[in-house]
């Protein structure tokens, strides 16, 4: 099969353009999602194969006030890094948000994806990723351990102590193993936590980013299955 590369790459920068435009609102009308499928359909017939499991679905969308029909950013994101990561591990298409793309996809949490979601496709400023992806380690910690006055390192000390003995949320059986996990959250909250809500940090990349929420989806992961410690 003799595959027409310079299509292919022709459509996949007009899905690098959704990819920004989806950035910038948190809701598109259904005419970017119509577009979106004319692509992957495009796609499919250059390509010979089906891809229709990356169509967006009609109820995807719904009816505004103005009788026009809109989507969410955040659902039309979820199918546009999957294709967008199909298409570079198949093809070898270049672009820095699906080299990774397998990593976002891998993140279960949906409070992290739809608070990082939209500024993982964005431009540039992934500091506000690493912002918000602690923001809801700490909530969650928070709302676990029943802990709603305290923040930062003070939560974290009372919350997920290293005492095996004195902590709320034990999140291990084997002390070894939950004093682990109790220094890298308070870890986390002097590294990044802290840093990222105090000023503008530059250095972050989006692959930086990415692997961050990956990471705070395998503690939130933890925090949710800890067990309560009724006497610490």
């Amino acid at each position: 099969m003799s595959i027409d590369i310079v299509k292919l790459k022709g459509l996949y920068g007009r899905l690098k353009g959704i990819r920004e435009l989806l950035s910038i609102h948190p809701s598109v009308p259904k005419h970017v999602g119509d577009d979106f499928n004319q692509i992957v359909n495009d796609v499919s017939v250059i390509v010979e194969e089906d891809c229709s499991s990356f169509l967006l679905p009609q109820n995807f969308f719904w009816q505004g006030s103005d009788n026009d029909y809109y989507s969410s950013s955040n659902k039309i994101q979820a199918k546009l890094f999957q294709f967008l990561s199909y298409l570079e591990y198949t093809y070898n298409l270049p672009g820095k948000v699906i080299e990774i793309g397998s990593i976002y996809n891998s993140i279960n949490d949906e409070e992290l994806k739809s608070r990082c979601s939209d500024i993982l496709s964005a431009p540039d400023n992934f500091d506000r990723v690493i912002n918000q992806a602690t923001l809801v380690l700490e909530d969650r910690i928070r709302s676990k351990s029943q802990l709603h006055s305290e923040q930062g390192v003070n939560l974290v000390n009372k919350a997920i102590n290293s005492d095996f003995k004195k902590s709320i949320l034990v999140t291990s059986n084997d002390p070894d193993e939950h004093e682990g996990i109790a220094h890298i959250c308070r870890g986390i909250v002097f590294t990044y936590r802290n840093p990222t809500h105090h000023r503008i940090i530059e250095n972050y990349s989006r692959e930086d980013a990415l692997k961050f929420c990956a990471f705070i989806d395998l503690l939130l992961t933890i925090i949710d299955n800890s067990k309560v410690n009724t006497s610490p």
